[in-house]
C-alpha cells in the first residue's frame, strides 16, 4: 500500500510533507493531548474507495483522532437506509494480542456509525443535532484483520423528539464482521459545544494534576498494541473478580469534553478480555458486548471496573461490570466471551 499524510480541516484533506521529529508517546499515568494536526493514512484505491469524497467531523473528537481518523460519505437523503458509509482504515495500533483488530476497535468504530446515522437520521443531514449513545450491542460476528478498511453502513429505525434508533454493520473486503444496534439521544450541537466551553477552564487545569492509581494495583505492561496507544492500564486481582483502573486525559474525549463512549467501551473490552484471561487461564475473544450510558464522564480522574464473570464453561463466559469515576456510575456493560486454549 501507499501512504500518504494528510491533515483535516473544515472536512477538507490536504495533503502534507511526512513530520519530522514527532514527539514520542509519553509512559507517565497522565497522558497529554496528541498533536494531531497530521496523519498518516493508506491510500484506499485498491479497495475502491475515494477518501477524496469523504469527510471528517468538524470540530473532530479527540479519541477519534486518537484511534481513527474516521471518514464518513453522506447520500442525498440521510434519512434512507445505507445513506451514510463510515471508513476506518486499519493499521498496526489497532492490533489485539492475536495480530487482528481489537474489539475496543470495532466497538468504537460502530459507536461512531451509530451516532452518525441516528444523528443525520434526526437532523436530516444537516449536523445541527449532537448524538449522544444511551446504548448499543455489538456481536462479533467474524475477526477483522490489520491492513484492509473496515466498512460501515446501517440504517435509522425510528426518530422521535429526543431518541434515534438505528441498526447496522461493519464489513472487511466485503465480509460482515459484526453487527450493532442501538439508541442515541439528540440535542442541539449548539448546547453540547457550549457545555463543553464551560468545562474548557476546568479540564486544563486539570492537565496538570497527576492522577493517583489507587494502592494494589499493577501496570499491565503486557497491553495489546491498541490499549497501549490509548493509555496505561492497571490491575487488580481478586478472589473471583479482577479490577482495573486508567488515568483519563483529553485525548479520550468527544468534540463535547466528554469522555467518548468509544473509549469507554474500549476500556470495558480490555478490562473484560484481562479478566477472563486472569480467572480462566484460557485466550478469550469477545463474542458479544452490550452497553448503556449512565452519566458522562470526565477526563480528570481516573475511570475504574470490577469485572464479575457469574458464569462459565469451558468454551464460554459471561462477565458484566460498571465504569465508575469517584464512585458515580459510567456505563454499565456485559459480555460473552469465547475461551480457547493458550498457544
Amino acid at each position: 500500500m501507499m501512504f500518504r499524510s494528510v491533515a483535516f480541516r473544515k472536512g477538507l484533506i490536504l495533503l502534507l510533507e511526512p513530520r519530522k521529529n514527532a514527539p514520542q508517546e509519553p509512559t507517565a499515568r497522565s497522558q497529554p493531548v496528541p498533536d494531531t494536526a497530521a496523519y498518516t493514512v493508506p491510500d484506499l484505491a485498491g479497495w475502491g474507495l475515494d477518501l477524496s469524497r469523504y469527510s471528517v467531523f468538524v470540530p473532530s473528537d479527540p479519541f477519534e483522532d486518537r484511534v481513527g481518523p474516521f471518514f464518513f460519505h453522506i447520500g442525498a437523503d440521510a434519512r434512507a437506509a445505507d445513506a451514510v458509509h463510515c471508513v476506518l482504515p486499519t493499521h498496526a495500533a489497532h492490533a489485539n494480542y492475536a495480530g487482528g483488530v481489537h474489539g475496543g476497535a470495532l466497538l468504537t468504530f460502530a459507536d461512531y456509525a451509530l451516532c452518525l446515522i441516528a444523528g443525520r437520521a434526526a437532523d436530516g443531514g444537516t449536523n445541527s443535532s449532537f448524538a449522544l449513545t444511551v446504548s448499543i450491542a455489538c456481536e462479533f460476528v467474524d475477526a477483522a484483520k490489520i491492513g484492509p478498511p473496515l466498512e460501515a453502513r446501517g440504517e435509522p429505525l425510528q426518530v422521535t423528539g429526543r431518541l434515534a434508533f438505528a441498526r447496522g454493520r461493519i464489513t472487511q473486503e466485503g465480509r460482515t464482521v459484526a453487527l450493532w444496534s442501538g439508541v442515541c439521544r439528540h440535542v442541539a450541537r449548539a448546547k453540547a459545544m457550549a457545555r463543553k466551553d464551560e468545562n474548557a477552564p476546568r479540564h486544563i487545569e486539570a492537565k496538570s494534576v497527576e492522577q493517583v492509581v489507587p494502592a494494589g494495583f499493577e501496570l499491565f505492561d503486557k497491553a495489546s498494541a491498541y490499549s497501549r496507544g490509548i493509555g496505561p492500564v492497571y490491575v487488580r486481582q481478586e478472589a473471583d473478580d479482577v479490577s482495573l483502573v486508567q488515568p483519563t486525559g483529553l485525548h479520550m474525549c468527544n468534540s463535547g469534553g466528554a469522555l467518548h463512549g468509544g473509549y469507554m467501551m474500549s476500556f470495558a473490552d480490555t478490562a473484560i478480555t484481562r479478566a477472563a484471561s486472569l480467572v480462566t487461564g484460557m485466550a478469550p475473544s469477545t463474542v458479544s458486548f452490550a452497553a448503556e450510558f449512565l452519566s458522562a464522564g470526565d477526563p480528570t480522574v481516573p475511570i475504574t471496573t470490577r469485572v464479575e464473570i457469574p458464569r462459565r464453561g469451558k468454551s464460554i463466559a459471561f462477565l458484566r461490570g460498571l465504569l465508575e469515576q469517584n464512585g458515580r456510575a459510567l456505563l454499565s456493560y456485559s459480555a460473552t466471551m469465547l475461551l480457547r486454549p493458550r498457544g
